[in-house]
């Protein structure tokens, strides 16, 4: 997440939902940031930094594409379909 908000947003999207039959329960956490492993450290694949990827549709600030964000629905939602 870029900030506070859509770490906020997501939180308040996903909080509750069932997952696998499940209800999942999302914090808060203590931490500020996501320590990255280091250069030359053994990578054991638990985080990933996407912050780069050239499909973050998220990276722009003030994009359209958070115009898009919504909870999970039964709802399918298509774009770009030729």
């Amino acid at each position: 997440m870029a900030d506070g908000n859509q770490a906020q947003l997501a939180m308040s999207h996903l909080n509750g939902h069932k997952l696998h039959g499940k209800p999942i329960r999302i914090t808060l956490s203590k931490h500020q940031n996501v320590q990255l492993p280091r250069e030359g450290q053994e990578d054991q694949g638990l985080t990933k930094d996407y912050g780069n990827s050239p499909l973050h549709r998220f990276k722009k600030p003030g994009s359209k594409n958070f115009q898009n964000i919504f909870p999970p629905s039964a709802t399918l939602h298509l774009s770009n379909i030729p």
